[in-house]
């Protein structure tokens, strides 16, 4: 009975330290010894090129640690987010070659705007270039001097039309004490001729011009067309200065001194609206005007 248990006992001692010997075998596998001693438990730590599990078996490509190797800048964007980072950089910190020039173009502009004007006094003495013209009307006779030269568009087309008779019969339509008398309107309100026995008025009256600068200054004495408020629109209507309207030089595009009164001003600050213009023409040389 005795020698049935101890051989029990044998038996399960056995059994035991095969059971232990079997565990350890099975940590070996697991946990390497060599790794533990070099302090590496992760094999993809050692910067190999695939993860192995402890089997050695290797990891599919999507389960490998994503971990950057020594030296790497974990910061670092992708070339696509590199080139869109650059790109969003603004634009001003960019030298702009061109802004010198459009400083010295600017300045240029500036340097064309500041154009001297002769004051109406001085014309006489400071063109060299006048064409005089008489007008007669039914309070007496004015002469004016037309000055091509500060006004190139504006002044041949005056001497055109007083060359062609546009002015003669002509009856003054406006007067402003103070400001200004004008003439050469040829239709009404409603665009229906004024002067219906005269077509040829009705004719030159469509003829516009382009606009010019103001060299002069509308002050008493001087002549301009006058225009509606659009551009390059003058026509035949001229008015003469009863005074200071320098304020004209520049406003509605400008009302361009042409030509100014040498001669009979009193004659001209007496005209009033339905005074009539009897005859206009050019003083050819050597004519006697009369005056």
């Amino acid at each position: 009975m005795h020698f049935i248990r101890f051989s029990i006992l044998l038996v399960i001692a056995a059994i035991l330290l095969i059971a232990c010997r079997q565990t350890s075998a099975e940590k070996k596998v697991y946990t390497p010894a060599g790794d533990i001693a070099e302090g590496n438990p992760v094999m993809v730590a050692e910067g190999t090129s695939s993860a192995t599990d402890a089997g050695g078996s290797e990891l599919p490509e999507t389960e490998q640690a994503d971990v950057p190797q020594d030296g790497e800048a974990t910061d670092e964007l992708p070339v696509e987010e590199q080139e869109t980072e650059e790109s969003a950089q603004p634009e001003t910190e960019q030298p702009d070659d061109s802004s010198e020039d459009e400083a010295v173009e600017g300045e240029t502009q500036d340097t064309e705007k500041e154009i001297e004007k002769i004051p109406a006094p001085q014309l006489p003495s400071r063109m060299s270039h006048v064409v005089k013209a008489i007008f007669e009307t039914n309070k007496g006779s004015f002469i004016i001097a037309i000055y091509p030269e500060i006004a190139p568009l504006s002044a041949p087309h005056f001497i055109m039309l007083i060359r062609e008779g546009f002015y003669d019969g002509i009856v003054i339509h406006r007067y402003e004490s103070g400001f200004v008398v004008q003439m050469g309107k040829v239709f009404d309100e409603n665009g229906t001729p004024l002067y219906p026995d005269d077509p040829k008025k009705a004719q030159l009256a469509q003829i516009t011009i382009p606009d010019e600068p103001c060299l002069s200054e509308n002050t008493a004495t001087t002549i301009s067309f006058a225009k509606p408020d659009a551009p390059d629109s003058a026509s035949c209507q001229f008015f003469i200065n009863l005074g200071d309207n320098r304020r004209l030089d520049d406003l509605n595009y400008g009302f361009t001194v042409m030509a100014q009164v040498v001669h009979g001003m009193d004659v001209v600050r007496s005209l009033r609206v339905g005074d009539e213009i009897g005859n206009a023409q050019i003083i050819e040389q050597g004519m006697d005007p009369g005056l």
